[in-house]
């Protein structure tokens, strides 16, 4: 075999073996839905998936880039803050929520069993607190969202290592609120409620690849049927397109 025929055939295998590293967990919502065909990064930000009361389907992504770094100053403290939820968004959902999920990327967020933070750090959605970041179940991965030997946490972000994981919202009464809220605001904020504050250093940034880190994306509406809506991918387009 030629050297080139080697060389290529060495690159085509490297790649292939990238590729078939890539977690599913992380691209595919609890809903079943990959939010990598919306334009989500497989790894880091953080993902919104909003499920309507009739079956519509919003995504979008908060790049990570822009979420926090450092010790919290207040309790609960933002994470970051999606905007583009307009009413015309929001007004596709058939009126409510039937479900919400959200996807995390975090580095040494010591959460999980163990850790100085076990069962101390909670999620709040527009001010609703929706779950205990101890009791998702994440993923180890690299930068690029390839499946590391960390393997699953069984519950919560791990000390020194990328973990990821999702929030899946199904109580009623909590979707409501959300939805009320959104509705209200036209955008989702995300907080983090400490039962100790200050004992942790967060960077929802770190261990992101460069390729990755400002990759986000404004809401994506999908029909019943799968199908993005036009609209809504031209606006994505465009909002990736200041991105880079």
């Amino acid at each position: 075999m030629s050297i080139l025929r080697k060389t290529t055939l060495a690159a085509l295998l490297a790649l292939g073996s990238q590729f078939a590293a890539a977690s599913p967990f992380t691209s595919f919502s609890p809903t079943g839905f990959d939010v990598t065909t919306v334009g989500a990064s497989t790894v880091g930000g953080i993902v919104v998936q909003l499920v309507g009361s009739n079956g519509t389907t919003i995504t979008s992504q908060l790049a990570a880039s822009s979420l926090f770094e450092g010790f919290a100053s207040s309790n609960p403290f933002t994470i970051g803050t999606q905007a583009g939820y307009t009413d015309a968004i929001t007004g596709v959902l058939g009126g409510g929520l039937s479900r919400a999920v959200f996807r995390f990327s975090l580095f040494d967020g010591d959460n999980a069993t163990g850790n100085f933070d076990f069962n101390e750090n909670f999620l709040q959605v527009n001010g609703v607190e929706v779950g205990n970041w101890s009791t998702v179940q994440t993923q180890n991965t690299d930068g690029l969202g390839n499946t590391l030997s960390g393997g699953f946490s069984g519950g919560g972000f791990r000390d020194s290592l990328l973990d990821t994981g999702w929030f899946d919202v199904t109580n009623a009464t909590q979707l409501a609120a959300i939805f009320a809220n959104i509705d209200a605001s036209n955008s989702i904020s995300f907080q983090l409620r400490d039962i100790d504050p200050g004992d942790n250093f967060y960077n929802f940034k770190q261990g992101i690849n460069n390729s990755l880190i400002n990759v986000g994306t404004g809401p994506i509406v999908t029909a019943p049927n799968g199908v993005p809506e036009p609209t809504s991918l031209a606006l994505a387009g465009a909002a990736l397109a200041l991105l880079g």
